[in-house]
């Protein structure tokens, strides 16, 4: 019947639909530090970043720098982004996509792996410890990896109590914008007090703008750092990844 045969090429498509998308983990395990590099066109704290926006030469740029996978910012009100950067990337790119969006609501998790995503952002600053068990619950069951991002020693310690397995330490205070990396080094400080720092991949985030600042990050052994600004903003992202000394 043509019908059980429509029904057998959907299960392969199921199929294909559920296998393990591209690992930011076996990224973050290498012996260097990962660079996580962002494409933003703007932010409420700067406004335009880039007025030349161009994801795909960015996106370039990034892969020939050796860049270990792509944060793409998608909300549209305040940083200028949208689900079709996106959406165009993952066609361009065989790099772990992070979906970097404030999400509140499972609907944005399934959005977030219809659009291409490999990776999704909780931010423990606006979830309440239900939802970050529900929300990384299903981003597992969709095959999807999770950066939980945390700001204090309160948010890393609600952390620790679920199944985080990629912690994010945002230098930025997103009630001021003030940033300090110190931030990074007290957070893996306090993971390392709690013996808990070796089950857990680690991201510095926000505030990264020297080779001093790479050189004090990889001193506290980060696996990994998320840069936008800083690179949105350089003439050349390969020349400013150089004089960081990512490459």
């Amino acid at each position: 019947m043509i019908l059980d045969k429509i029904v057998e090429h959907k299960r392969k498509e199921v199929k294909k639909l559920k296998q393990q998308r591209r690992s930011l983990k076996e990224k973050l395990a290498a012996d260097k530090i990962s660079l996580l590099a962002e494409i933003k066109k703007a932010s409420p704290s700067k406004g335009l970043i880039q007025p030349n926006f161009n994801p795909a030469a960015q996106l370039k740029a990034y892969e020939q720098v050796g860049a270990a996978g792509i944060s793409i910012l998608t909300d549209q009100k305040f940083f200028q982004g949208s689900n079709q950067i996106l959406r165009e990337m993952r066609e361009l790119t065989e790099l772990p996509i992070l979906r970097k969006e404030f999400i509140i609501d499972p609907l944005q998790i399934y959005e977030s792996f219809f659009i291409g995503a490999d990776v999704i952002l909780l931010i423990a600053a606006i979830l309440d410890d239900r939802q970050l068990e529900s929300f990384l619950a299903l981003a597992r069951e969709l095959k999807l990896e999770a950066v939980v991002e945390v700001h204090s020693r309160e948010e890393l310690k609600r952390v620790l109590k679920t199944e985080a397995e990629i912690i994010g330490i945002n230098n930025r205070d997103l009630n001021d914008f003030s940033v300090d990396l110190k931030t990074t080094a007290d957070l893996n400080a306090e993971l390392e007090k709690l013996d808990q720092r070796d089950n857990h991949y680690l991201i510095a985030e926000s505030g990264i703008k020297t080779k001093a600042d790479i050189d004090f990050l990889r001193e506290i052994g980060v696996d990994g750092v998320l840069i936008g600004e800083t690179l949105m903003k350089a003439e050349s992202p390969a020349a400013k990844v150089k004089e960081l000394g990512l490459n």
